[in-house]
């Protein structure tokens, strides 16, 4: 999605895209950001959207830079963090500059990384990990690969259990992924860029970063499909996230 799409869907946000810290029903996010939260630290917000995590850095950081490439979606952010007085709006495209906010100690980042094109998701990761500062911390959310081909055996398994006959079953529940192998699933018609841990990590080493953690934010059957049947219980789909530290 482009500035455009993301100005369009500001007002329906909360209702279209689906809310991460929310469904983090094991905490990750905020432990994390309550271990590395100093009062005269300063945090950013990368692809805050309307801000949902806005306020959970505020009250624990002394400055923080809410950036996105959506003006529509910042203004709803600010409107709904009015009351909080050390957040920055930054409106930016953050593939192609990075010199409207500093580096700063803690950056998080929740589902940004997702563009399908090398050409503009690579540009997009190096000034991600350069919005940190030395010796600061990364807190990454991004689709998992691995919980994508979790779902197409799952569908895969509920078209058998329903009696269709395997060759069909295996077309229906087949990912419409030009570029799979590159880890690019389609969510709703749209190539989204999906990680292995060890892309994140190879991806994040090369970069200046010592991993910290790797943790699954798991979530619901309900996510990938509509009403799914009771006896599709654990393992459950996930996004990765990840905790790394920059080191040079």
């Amino acid at each position: 999605m482009n500035e455009k799409d993301w100005d369009q869907v500001a007002g329906t946000f909360e209702e279209e895209i689906f809310n991460v810290p929310a469904n983090d029903t094991k905490g990750h996010i905020a432990r994390w950001v309550d271990r590395l939260a100093v009062p005269d630290a300063v945090a950013t917000d990368l692809g805050c959207g309307v801000g949902r995590t806005l306020p959970m850095l505020a009250e624990r950081f002394g400055k923080v830079y809410a950036v996105d490439v959506s003006s529509q979606c910042l203004e709803v952010a600010a409107k709904a963090c009015g009351n909080h007085s050390n957040i920055s709006y930054v409106h930016v495209d953050l593939s192609t500059d990075r010199k409207s906010y500093p580096a700063t100690d803690v950056v998080l980042c929740i589902n940004t990384l997702l563009n399908a094109s090398l050409e503009v998701r690579e540009p997009l990761i190096d000034r991600t990990c350069r919005s940190v500062k030395r010796g600061g911390h990364l807190l990454l959310v991004v689709p998992s690969l691995n919980s994508a081909l979790l779902t197409a055996f799952r569908h895969l398994q509920w078209n058998l259990k329903e009696g269709m006959d395997p060759r069909t079953a295996q077309k229906e529940a087949a990912l419409n992924s030009k570029g799979l192998e590159h880890g690019i699933v389609h969510i709703d018609d749209v190539p989204t860029k999906h990680y292995l841990r060890e892309e994140l990590e190879a991806t994040l080493m090369d970069r200046g970063f010592a991993v910290e953690a790797i943790e699954k934010l798991e979530y619901p059957w309900t996510t990938e499909f509509d009403a799914p049947p009771k006896w599709m219980k654990a393992p459950f789909p996930w996004d990765w996230f990840v905790a790394a530290k920059r080191v040079r």
